[in-house]
């Protein structure tokens, strides 16, 4: 991998990565402010006073939505945590949009990327960056996130209190329904293979305003503790986009780390502005190996052929009885049918998700009437950008 440098300007190139892993440059670190807070108290079990306010660099991921970005970026900037900084990383949009952004938005960091790399790949290497900076904490932000000014300081805290503490997941409302929950934390059903997101849709209430341990901590805002980072490794590559925040989650779970839902931290989501629910590519072809891959790295290995063969019957059986619901017309319905019999013929082991492969699916599946050439949504109104760092959604099982 080839790193150029250029003031706040990092240019990723990984022709000469044959893993597409990034290991934390050796380059001297630049100079993060600190501040002096007031001293923790501390349990017995819980983090020493840090006598710094623990430096978080959120991870922004941009492909060519730049009024998305810019509105995020916009309200990161009136975050009131004192020691943050802000990376956006371009997948390789070449539209002009991360040109626009680093003129309206010199405080970031910019890091780009020589391809589009997808959701999981491309966040790393943002962390990698924060990492090279000395981060004691990443926020991964969806670019399609609006933060609340005092969101930060409450899950700081949390992680702070207790080393046990690896990621924080915090209470994402719909912005356009802002008293409507999307994501309040949440778990991976083990037999399904789904998550499950708790308070999905319901109005909020205050019903799930108490701090507690979850077990998924959703992609489109977490925080992630620099401990985490070292001890578990970056983001899961595999994924090309989605579910990758299910194999993060379990993965710290699995390395001893607690996951806290902290109400406080809250902040909205622009729900759908990655790609339509049902798209034939991202949410069924892609979000069935997915989860097949995610079943073959978690499951016992004694259940998974026969969990395999459950899933194919569920393809043959309960599937086209499903699709019928996010299909308007009936060639809809077909190619919706098809994109889950594909990803499962396609899949054998536990093989990665490259962005070629969801381009041959559009081209076997061709247009239809809904999704056009399965890459953009014909309605007016949608948005035509189904790769832009969104977050890692449910698959429609």
């Amino acid at each position: 991998m080839r790193v150029r440098r250029n003031s706040r300007l990092t240019t990723l190139d990984w022709a000469d990565s044959d893993s597409g892993s990034l290991a934390p440059s050796t380059d001297e670190t630049r100079g993060v402010s600190a501040t002096v807070t007031e001293a923790l108290q501390t349990d017995e079990g819980q983090r020493p006073a840090n006598p710094r306010t623990p430096s978080v660099y959120a991870v922004v991921l941009h492909w060519k939505n730049y009024p998305a970005t810019s509105g995020c970026l916009a309200s990161l900037r009136i975050v009131t945590y004192p020691n943050f900084r802000t990376i956006v990383v371009d997948n390789h949009s070449e539209d002009g949009s991360v040109e626009r952004l680093r003129s309206e938005f010199p405080e970031c960091v910019f890091v780009l990327n020589a391809a589009n790399l997808g959701f999981s790949r491309g966040c790393n290497a943002g962390i990698a960056e924060a990492r090279r900076l000395g981060c004691d904490y990443v926020l991964l932000l969806n670019n399609d996130m609006q933060a609340t000014p005092d969101f930060l300081r409450p899950a700081v805290a949390a992680a702070e209190n207790d080393r046990r503490v690896g990621m924080v997941a915090g209470k994402i409302l719909f912005t356009d329904r802002p008293d409507v929950i999307w994501h309040a934390g949440g778990h991976i059903d083990p037999f399904r293979i789904m998550g499950v997101a708790r308070g999905w849709g319901e109005a909020d209430r205050g019903q799930y305003d108490a701090a507690c341990d979850t077990r998924w901590a959703s992609g489109a805002m977490c925080l992630v503790s620099r401990s985490v980072i070292d001890d578990v490794g970056l983001l899961p590559e595999e994924y090309f986009f989605g579910q990758e925040e299910w194999d993060y989650s379990t993965a710290v779970l699995r390395a001893g780390y607690r996951i806290r839902y902290v109400p406080e931290f809250k902040a909205f989501h622009h729900a759908g502005a990655s790609y339509r629910a049902g798209h034939p590519v991202l949410n069924v072809y892609n979000g069935y190996r997915n989860k097949m891959m995610y079943a073959r790295k978690y499951m016992n290995p004694v259940l998974f052929p026969a969990w395999r063969i459950l899933f194919w019957l569920y393809l043959r059986i309960g599937w086209p009885m499903r699709a019928r619901k996010w299909a308007r017309t009936d060639e809809d319905y077909r190619v919706l049918v098809r994109a889950g019999r594909m990803a499962f013929s396609d899949f054998n082991g536990g093989e990665r998700v490259e962005l070629a492969d969801l381009v041959r699916a559009a081209e076997r599946l061709g247009p239809t009437p809904t999704w056009g050439s399965a890459w953009r949504p014909r309605t007016s109104g949608d948005f035509t950008n189904p790769l832009d760092g969104g977050p890692s959604a449910d698959t429609v099982s």
